[in-house]
């Protein structure tokens, strides 16, 4: 009966031993995942931080595009008008009733018999508006 006794008792020691072994082995695994989970949180607190900060300088810069878009619209309207005005000092010497080409020493129009004195005119007048 000792004998029987002291077997289960080697027995129970033995099973103890492994169930200590493995807890001790599951333990690690626990450990490790709760670093992993630590670790994860501090970057994602980090990650936070980079998007707030992100969210900040995107308010400051939205401003500064709205009114680069305003500067490219009135800079747009400007080349418009640059266009127009060109167009229109690019051959002055039109006759103002036909509109034909003359030459600037003409002072009749060779087409329609206009004076051409209104011509010059017009010609100072876009002169003064530069």
């Amino acid at each position: 009966m000792e004998a029987f006794l002291n077997k289960i008792l080697s027995d129970a020691k033995k099973q103890t031993a492994v169930e200590t072994q493995l807890l001790e082995d599951k333990s690690e695994v626990l450990d490790a995942m709760y670093e992993t989970i630590e670790s994860d949180n501090e970057i994602l607190a980090q990650v936070k931080d980079l998007m707030c900060n992100v969210r900040a300088d995107v308010k400051e810069i939205q401003p500064l595009k709205d009114s680069m878009d305003k500067i490219k619209t009135e800079l747009n309207n400007l080349k418009k008008e640059i266009k127009k005005l060109e167009e229109k000092t690019e051959s002055p010497n039109l006759c103002p009733t036909c509109r034909k080409p003359i030459l600037p020493e003409f002072k009749i129009c060779p087409y329609c018999g206009e004076h051409v004195k209104l011509l010059q005119e017009r010609t100072i007048d876009i002169k003064e508006y530069r």
